[in-house]
């Protein structure tokens, strides 16, 4: 997202206790992090917000990218001399929304129309002031002159939509944030799975569950289930490999708790990267290691040496050949890999170890790594020359 024009603004939140959480924050800090990062303002201010709540949510505040003040300054936290944008304690807008309020009622004041605000079924939700010194501002409380802003006269736009957060309204504003998790290019597996991880995420969001959590959990399942895959057992690799498959789910909950609760960060994401990386290797080297323990009679060391030289090879041709560009070129290759390349495999495994057939997978992604491999190289190679 580019970053937004900077104004001369100010934007005024209020908390209330007891205030419910929509997928796991309180309104007012989605609406501080939408404010910050779609209007770049001077200060955002939350009245009623004390020291333990700004303590509680400091990382979302932060990622706001401007001053966020809580009720420690008292009136001295508001500037007389700049317009406020008030904004309802029991709602939040939507992603867009506050770019698109501003736009209508910058165009209000240019018609000399003065004030504008939002309403929302008869109720306030947002309200501009461009002279808030008669309001109180800067000799008022915070609280006080957010009432008094969102409830003073001004043009009526409509522009921007707002979510309710009040009792029940607030489910049905998170379930509309979790259905946006889903991608469009999601196959009919990846749904199953976002189905899935979306349940596990919405139940982790009421703790304190940060997405680092998340994949460290999921790398030490991650890890335990690659440790059984290469049990001489037949049970405990069937064991291993539900294990896997649930941290196949788990791989999509520290994004989606990331998103949902606004901590995506660029360090979380690489931790997550290498922690994925990690538990693929663990598992391709237990895959021949369990097989040939469980068929001792055997010789296992070809093709285990196919499969884990095959994974590395693809490991690197992925990140070579995709993941170093950027996002906006990397073109439909990406997605092709993104299907090929993804966990889905670990539905074949749980049904190969329920039957005790994991030599059949052992050999078919032996052969078939180095297949992808040469495979990403030429048609890599193919759209290079077309487009030269």
């Amino acid at each position: 997202m580019t970053a937004p024009a900077p104004r001369r603004w100010q934007v005024l939140l209020l908390y209330k206790d007891g205030s419910p959480l929509v997928a796991g924050l309180p309104a007012a800090v989605r609406a501080a992090f939408r404010a910050g990062r779609e209007l770049g303002p001077d200060r955002i201010v939350i009245a009623g917000a004390g020291d333990a709540f700004m303590r509680r949510w400091a990382a979302q505040l932060r990622s706001s990218a401007v001053p966020v003040l809580g009720d420690k300054l008292g009136a001295a936290a508001l500037d007389a001399r700049l317009p406020v944008l008030a904004l309802d304690a029991e709602s939040f807008p939507d992603e867009g929304a506050l770019a698109e309020f501003a736009a209508a009622a910058e165009g209000v004041a240019t018609a000399g129309a003065g004030d504008a605000r939002r309403s929302v079924s008869g109720r306030p939700v947002a309200a501009l002031r461009w002279t808030p010194g008669p309001l109180g501002a800067g000799t008022r409380s915070p609280e006080e002159v957010h009432a008094r802003a969102l409830s003073g006269p001004g043009a009526e736009v409509g522009a921007g939509h707002f979510f309710d957060a009040r009792g029940g309204a607030a489910r049905v504003a998170a379930d509309a944030l979790c259905a946006r998790l889903a991608k469009d290019n999601d196959g009919y597996i990846a749904k199953f799975d976002r189905t899935l991880s979306i349940a596990i995420s919405r139940m982790l969001l009421p703790f304190p569950v940060t997405p680092n959590h998340v994949t460290t959990a999921g790398l030490a399942l991650g890890i335990l289930g690659a440790w059984w895959l290469a049990a001489p057992s037949s049970r405990l690799q069937f064991w291993g490999a539900l294990v896997l498959w649930f941290c196949c789910l788990l791989d999509g909950c520290d994004g989606e708790i990331a998103r949902l609760k606004h901590l995506q960060s660029e360090s979380g994401a690489k931790y997550d990267l290498w922690a994925d990386h990690f538990s693929h290797l663990a598992t391709f080297v237990a895959l021949p290691v369990g097989v040939a323990r469980l068929h001792p009679g055997h010789s296992w060391l070809v093709p285990g040496v196919l499969l884990v030289t095959g994974f590395l090879a693809c490991g690197f041709s992925v990140w070579y050949l995709v993941l170093r560009v950027p996002e906006e070129k990397r073109g439909p290759l990406a997605v092709v890999v993104e299907r090929i390349a993804s966990r889905d495999y670990v539905y074949l495994i749980v049904a190969l170890t329920a039957i005790g057939r994991l030599d059949w997978f052992v050999w078919a992604a032996a052969v078939g790594s180095h297949v992808f491999n040469a495979w990403l190289w030429l048609v890599a190679r193919r759209s290079a020359s077309a487009s030269a």
